[in-house]
């Protein structure tokens, strides 16, 4: 029995609400992305077109296989390759010769690896790696960021069709195809919220824990049309609370709402009730709505918008750095007149043509095309910047933000999620003399100072580390797990307990002060920041409970936070005469004073602990320097080269010196007044 004799078709053909909630889903990313006030959570809009694309795909699968018995892969694949090929082709290269009029050298060797992802659709997998790694560089500036959920989808459509036919000949009938769908939605949600929880990025990027948006798109299709007919008044007021819904996420949520887990839940119900409402082809208020000309419209160059809209809005912030959210919206209609042109000259002929549809190899051919043409294109642009790379100041600036992290590199800082404390070991082993560095990778920067220090001076040094885990006493804000950091505080007292059995001569704490509120500048973390009175209180909880186990402990304070890339600002300033960027931070805006201040009263009346400051070593009057005595400060925004770092050992060196030898006198006298 074949299972077109279980499978009814289903009408088919042309639905303006569905064209309509696409205009709305691109709409709220691109307000979104433009930061118009109201729209936090327009990233909910690839959430919708998720499920519409379950919706259309799974009900294009079972219409094929009612009417024919079977469905063609090749065809089907050939109909997507189509769609959506072209204008992706054309975007990732446009992308790549743009940039090379706005980037720097330094951006574009990155970038350009991208493209080849973004060409092998494969992104979503790279931007998962990066979203878990500390110190990649910041994927927000990505110009194929947006690329993520592309992959996903082409991911989808190339396992989906397979998995439905073969469900079929197993089940042989649409109700038990729909029992595996909901088992195959209920894991992969369930594994959604466990992730969101756990590793964020791989429940944000990744196909597994997306799966269910799609298939219950796919379960809505699925839903019997006649008997769905009967209750139109309830489908007309189901279809309103839905849009509802989608329009509720989208204004509602921020960048702060644990994502996806069980938030998404609600714009992905109220995309589906929306599409149930519309089965019924009964004109309504509703229908009136999805489908009024500007909804439509839009809609149509849905796809074509999202390519180009992420691409022109950041060469457009780069170009013009004071953009407000009004220049951006402009921007974004600029990206709108593209697509426009693209749907017309490229995208339409080339899904339309009656030659390519003829014969689905050739349209399966682009595939390849697309592929090689961006790779490519990609590899030329690397091969060019790194040419530009390779001598004068640019290959400085490169140096720099390449600049050695042995310490992350030799795992040696606990990552995010986890609470495992990693010890590693360097210097002399068998040194009486032990030191300590203890915090997150505001301490790490200081690795190859302390270093230098423990080669010369014959130390024993140790590092206790976790990124973005201060050592003070405080509850921080995971910004990648979307959470309270809970395991930041688990691993501070494990670290504090092995810093009382290793009994060292010195603590060296440092950590950023990025968690505390600055009057100066933008709030990083939304309103998840402590005060600058918790963080005296938590800096003081953890000195004094090293200084009164006898601990002596030398706290750094934090090094000014430029709120911008440097060697980035620096390449695209030598690169272009057009940059007018200032890679220099005033004081005010670079320098946490609150924090600061909260730190040196928090070591008031401690015997045992000394604080040091090199910012009057880092800005000189009124500016931070990026550049000191040739040598580029900072590798990323906020963390010294390790080159840079060397350079300030000497006065480092001094203050261990004495907190050192401080110790050993105390011993010493210790040791002459016992008896004998």
């Amino acid at each position: 029995m074949t299972p077109s004799t279980r499978l009814p078709p289903r009408p088919s053909g042309f639905r303006p609400d569905i064209e309509g909630m696409r205009g709305i889903a691109v709409l709220l990313v691109v307000m979104y992305h433009c930061g118009v006030p109201g729209s936090g959570g327009g990233f909910i809009g690839v959430d919708v077109f998720f499920a519409l694309s379950g919706y259309l795909i799974t009900g294009l699968i079972l219409n094929e296989i009612a009417r024919t018995g079977k469905l063609s892969f090749r065809r089907f694949y050939a109909r997507r390759a189509r769609r959506l090929l072209p204008a992706a082709g054309l975007v990732v290269l446009s992308t790549l010769l743009l940039g090379v009029l706005v980037y720097s050298p330094l951006e574009l060797v990155g970038f350009a690896k991208w493209a080849s992802y973004t060409s092998l659709y494969i992104s979503n997998y790279m931007f998962v790696r990066e979203g878990s790694n500390y110190f990649a560089a910041d994927i927000a500036t990505n110009p194929f960021l947006h690329t993520w959920s592309l992959a996903v989808e082409e991911q989808f459509y190339l396992l989906w069709p397979a998995l439905i036919v073969t469900a079929l000949l197993v089940v042989k009938s649409r109700r038990r195809l729909a029992v595996m769908l909901t088992v195959i939605s209920t894991v992969s949600l369930a594994l959604c919220i466990w992730l969101t929880h756990y590793r964020q990025p791989w429940a944000f990027f990744s196909l597994p824990p997306r799966a269910w948006e799609f298939g219950l798109g796919g379960l809505a299709c699925m839903l019997p049309a006649q008997r769905l007919k009967i209750h139109l008044r309830w489908l007309n007021l189901l279809g309103w609370v839905g849009l509802t819904a989608v329009l509720a996420a989208g204004c509602g949520y921020s960048p702060q709402t644990r994502f996806p887990g069980v938030a998404a839940l609600l714009p992905v119900a109220g995309t589906l009730a929306t599409l149930i409402s519309g089965t019924s082809g009964v004109p309504s208020g509703l229908a009136v709505l999805l489908g009024s000309r500007i909804l439509q419209y839009l809609g149509r160059l849905s796809y074509s918008w999202y390519l180009w809209h992420w691409p022109i809005l950041l060469m457009a912030s780069i170009r013009f750095p004071d953009l407000t959210w009004h220049g951006k919206l402009m921007a974004g209609a600029v990206a709108l007149v593209l697509a426009h042109i693209t749907f017309l000259v490229l995208e339409k002929p080339v899904r339309l043509s009656a030659f390519l549809v003829a014969r689905p190899e050739l349209s399966l051919g682009l595939v390849l095309l697309t592929a090689v043409t961006g790779i490519t294109g990609a590899r030329m642009v690397e091969a060019n910047a790194r040419h530009a790379l390779a001598a004068g100041e640019q290959a400085r600036f490169w140096a720099a933000a390449n600049n050695s992290r042995p310490l992350f590199e030799g795992n040696c800082l606990a990552r995010s999620g986890v609470a495992d404390l990693l010890q590693c070991d360097y210097g002399d082993r068998q040194s009486p003399t032990a030191v300590v560095l203890f915090g997150d990778s505001h301490a790490e920067h200081w690795f190859p100072a302390l270093e230098l220090i423990a080669d010369e001076k014959r130390y024993h040094l140790l590092t206790l580390l976790k990124a973005s885990c201060p050592a003070a006493r405080v509850q921080v804000y995971n910004v990648s797990l979307k959470r309270q950091d809970v395991e930041c505080s688990k691993w501070r007292e494990a670290a504090l307990q092995r810093i009382l059995q290793l009994r060292p001569s010195l603590v060296v704490l440092s950590e950023a002060d990025g968690p505390v509120i600055n009057h100066a500048r933008p709030a990083r973390l939304g309103g998840h920041l402590v005060s600058a009175q918790e963080w005296e209180e938590g800096v003081r909880s953890t000195v004094s409970y090293l200084d009164s186990h006898g601990v002596r402990t030398l706290v750094i304070a934090d090094v000014p936070r430029a709120g911008f890339d440097v060697p980035i600002c620096l390449s695209r300033a030598a690169a272009h005469r057009w940059a007018t960027q200032d890679c220099e931070p005033t004081r005010e805006a670079a320098l946490n004073e609150d924090a600061r201040q909260a730190e040196n009263t928090a070591i008031l009346g401690l015997t045992n602990t000394r604080l040091v400051d090199f910012a009057d070593k880092l800005c000189a009057g009124l500016f931070c320097q990026s550049v000191i005595d040739g040598e580029v400060v900072f590798r990323d925004s906020n963390h010294l080269t390790s080159n840079f770092a060397r350079k300030l050992a000497p006065y480092l060196e001094r203050e261990i010196e004495e907190l050192v030898d401080t110790r050993k006198a105390t011993e010493h006298a210790l040791v002459a007044r016992s008896p004998r």
